[in-house]
């Protein structure tokens, strides 16, 4: 996390918010009801939504709290969300510049994004924007791997060569080093019902396979295609979601004591 390569990608591959947005999964309920319910969330609850995308936790979380403001990087993202999640500010930001004040929100999450950051600055800047005692949480849909197909699938992608993280990554140690504490880490299954194109797009939409120069990306697909055109649709698109949860310390990103409320 925080590489220059990371950077790159993070900021590159992901130019295309309609397509992100028509492909990629939402959270499992039973994810968004533990982290609702972990955190106190309720309906005068601020939540900003950082590195939002294209707004697809936001949708989810809408319901449960009292307002919310995304913050996104991508100006094709921004554009999508603003489009597809009525009712949410957007804002123009990122991860260690968020354009918020200090102690202004209850809760942060980041979702599908966390592994793009440049994990100190950036959970001391969310620690900033929190009120003392706020909640993190962080959520990731990884595929599953301990179905054969997806795999397949993964090796095809070539996730070996160009992961731009380790989806065995510890979450919670990284959070614990921060101004957090009480990690808590929840694993659930989740699944995505698609057609064979749409696995395709799903495909495209991962970040160093959009920037792919076009030879290499129509040979990764045709590989995909091998692994894809065996399978019967509607294809059972398997995933794990990890969800961490936190809350902010007593003391604050300038390291002065807060009392918490």
């Amino acid at each position: 996390m925080g590489s220059d390569r990371t950077r790159e990608l993070g900021e590159r591959g992901f130019a295309n918010g309609a397509l992100y947005d028509a492909v990629r999964p939402d959270y499992p309920e039973a994810a968004i009801v533990k982290l609702v319910g972990t955190l106190g969330l309720d309906r005068s609850t601020r939540a900003l939504d950082l590195g939002a995308g294209t707004g697809i936790v936001s949708r989810q979380l809408g319901p449960f709290v009292g307002s919310l403001v995304a913050v996104e990087p991508s100006a094709s993202m921004r554009e999508t969300m603003r489009q597809t999640t009525p009712g949410v500010e957007v804002l123009d930001g990122r991860d260690d510049a968020i354009p918020l004040a200090d102690g202004s929100v209850d809760v942060v999450v980041v979702a599908q994004a966390f592994h793009w950051f440049d994990a100190p600055r950036a959970l001391a800047e969310i620690r900033r924007v929190l009120v003392p005692g706020g909640g993190l949480a962080l959520i990731w849909n990884e595929r599953d791997e301990t179905v054969d197909w997806m795999a397949a699938l993964t090796r095809a992608m070539r996730w070996d060569r160009h992961r731009p993280y380790s989806s065995n990554t510890d979450f919670a140690s990284i959070v614990a080093d921060g101004p957090f504490g009480s990690v808590e880490h929840f694993q659930f299954r989740h699944r995505q019902w698609l057609s064979a194109d749409q696995v395709y797009r799903r495909v495209l939409t991962t970040s160093y396979i959009s920037i792919m120069a076009d030879a290499e990306q129509r040979a990764l697909l045709d590989d995909v295609r091998r692994v894809v055109e065996r399978l019967e649709e509607p294809i059972d698109f398997a995933y794990l979601t990890d969800l961490y949860v936190a809350r902010a310390s007593d003391v604050n990103a300038r390291g002065v004591d807060e009392p918490t409320t």
